[in-house]
């Protein structure tokens, strides 16, 4: 049921929707944008209510939709297309043995269908080692000792850093490029200092990376982009 909540400085449209497994109100936002979720016999009142109730936060959260990059269509990984390596884009050809060259990354794939997996592999075998070269130098260079490093397929954070000094950074970050990766590196690294973000966290982040804004932009630009091809 499409439905409208009317206030002075504007009308926010919504879905309404009723569950029968429900007990209390849901609000979700996605691309469709407003959805209300009502137990099945509540009156439809309480949408409303709600609404007034999360108003700030529901248009914080729809401003937040509209000014989001438009995700891109996941590209079919294919012969000839591309993959970003260290931020450079990299043709993709079939080969009996992986290879990279200046401008071209050579994959052992029998088909299409298994082009993907095999740069996944490519890219998790060669993000540990070069992660723990950077990792060794930043951590010498602001004298700090992390205690291991763990490599990570999450989409949703590129570092983390325990309490116990353990960094994990995602392998996906090997299509960034290398100043956007030591970013990563370095923001982990200052977690050993700071476990939280603080004005004494990022100070201690900008001693070694002073266009560690920029790196960040970046991500937050380009990041998406990333995880498009899986």
């Amino acid at each position: 049921m499409q439905a409208l909540f009317k206030f002075a400085s504007g009308d926010i449209p919504y879905t309404l929707q009723r569950s029968p497994r429900r007990r209390s109100i849901g609000l979700k936002i996605d691309a469709a944008g407003l959805t209300i979720i009502l137990p099945q016999r509540a009156p439809l009142a309480e949408a409303e209510r709600v609404i007034q109730l999360k108003l700030a936060w529901i248009r914080a959260k729809l401003l937040e939709r509209e000014t989001r990059p438009t995700p891109i269509e996941s590209p079919i990984l294919q012969w000839g297309a591309s993959a970003l390596w260290l931020g450079e884009p990299r043709l993709l050809q079939a080969a009996l043995r992986v290879k990279l060259t200046e401008d071209t990354l050579y994959l052992c794939a029998a088909n299409e269908q298994k082009i993907a997996p095999a740069l996944i592999r490519f890219y998790q075998r060669s993000a540990k080692p070069y992660f723990a070269e950077r990792l060794a130098l930043w951590a010498e260079r602001m004298a700090l000792q992390p205690r291991q490093l763990i490599l990570s397929s999450a989409k949703t954070r590129w570092g983390s850093c325990t309490s116990n000094g353990d960094i994990r950074l995602s392998w996906r970050l090997m299509q960034a490029p290398a100043s956007v990766i030591d970013y990563v590196v370095i923001h982990e690294l200052a977690h050993l200092l700071e476990m939280n973000h603080s004005a004494r966290f990022w100070a201690i982040v900008e001693r070694a990376c002073p266009d560690w804004k920029t790196e960040r932009a970046w991500l937050k630009q380009h990041g998406h982009t990333l995880l498009a091809w899986e």
